[in-house]
């Protein structure tokens, strides 16, 4: 028997709210701890460069693509900025050579997605051997460690109790809600996602579009990849394994529709805050941590099964 059209619209949204609800409480009633203000600020640690990229992973599943370079952008942003320290000792030269770098293989990519129609699981799996070779070649293949104390003190400083990296985060999230929200920008994005004829004969630029949002995407990852210099002290050319997938799983958790047009920003923040917050949980249960990626990858196929009966007519 199936839900009323109405009422399963209205349920939707709250899956994924309602599954990490639980997971806290279960995990809590198993280890107070779990809710303790100590392990609270390290869960906003945990998952503050990874809110980063889903952002840059959301914006690019909004259009009807997706993005399996981001994890080597992390690493090659990094590696830029501290080539940029090396050469230069300027840490404002250094953010600008970071991002700089992600925008550029953002742009790369949405050239060949957006006006030469190549597959992005192509284009960005060559985008992702390219920049993770080339993070390693301009590194040497060893990390660089070689940002200033005070930059690096920047990874471990407080806002009013908060994470700096967490309150960078949450900015980064509310610029790019209020721009798919509010802006003719967002439109044109959704639109080019849910249907790029229908968009283009209401005067959309599908193509450009496709291409701006490849190389914002690039230059928020890129971001990240800042974020975790400040954590670490410099550019790591093996960074970012694998946060290209966590960022997909967290955007498909919140909803989003894989063939565009379809999701909101804060659902995706939902799904990385759920996957963050149960390897902490499995962490802190003394569950051993090869069981996350069966975890995650459990949760992440039932939330989609549950948005697909949702969509079924």
């Amino acid at each position: 028997m199936r839900l009323p059209t109405t009422l399963a619209s209205n349920i939707g949204p709250l899956i994924v709210p309602a599954v990490f609800a639980v997971m806290v409480l279960t995990f809590w009633s198993i280890d107070s701890r779990y809710l303790s203000s100590a392990n609270l600020l390290n869960i906003m640690n945990q998952v503050s460069i990874m809110m980063v990229v889903t952002v840059a992973a959301s914006l690019v599943i909004f259009t009807g693509g997706f993005d399996l370079s981001a994890g080597a952008v992390v690493a090659l942003s990094g590696v830029a900025a501290s080539l940029a320290i090396e050469y230069t000792d300027s840490v404002a030269i250094a953010l600008l050579a970071g991002v700089a770098m992600g925008m550029l293989v953002g742009a790369a990519n949405g050239f060949f997605v957006g006006y030469c129609g190549v597959s992005p699981l192509i284009v960005t799996l060559g985008a992702l051997n390219i920049a993770r070779g080339l993070a390693l070649i301009l590194a040497g293949g060893s990390a660089m460690y070689n940002f200033p104390t005070w930059f690096t003190d920047l990874g471990t400083s407080r806002v009013l109790g908060v994470p700096l990296l967490f309150v960078i985060a949450l900015t980064v999230f509310a610029v790019f809600a209020v721009v798919l929200r509010f802006t003719t920008f967002g439109v044109s994005l959704y639109a080019a996602g849910g249907n790029a004829q229908a968009a283009e004969l209401s005067g959309i630029n599908v193509k450009f579009i496709r291409f701006v949002t490849y190389a914002l995407a690039g230059a928020v990852t890129a971001i990240a990849g800042l974020m975790l210099c400040a954590r670490t002290g410099g550019g790591e050319p093996t960074a970012g394994f694998l946060y290209e997938l966590e960022a997909i799983a967290a955007v498909v958790l919140g909803g989003a529709s894989l063939a565009g047009g379809e999701g909101r920003l804060w659902r995706s923040m939902v799904g990385i805050l759920l996957l963050t917050a149960l390897g902490n949980g499995l962490n802190i249960v003394g569950v051993h941590p090869h069981w996350k990626g069966v975890a995650i990858g459990g949760i992440l196929v039932l939330a989609a099964s549950l948005e697909a009966l949702r969509r079924r007519k």
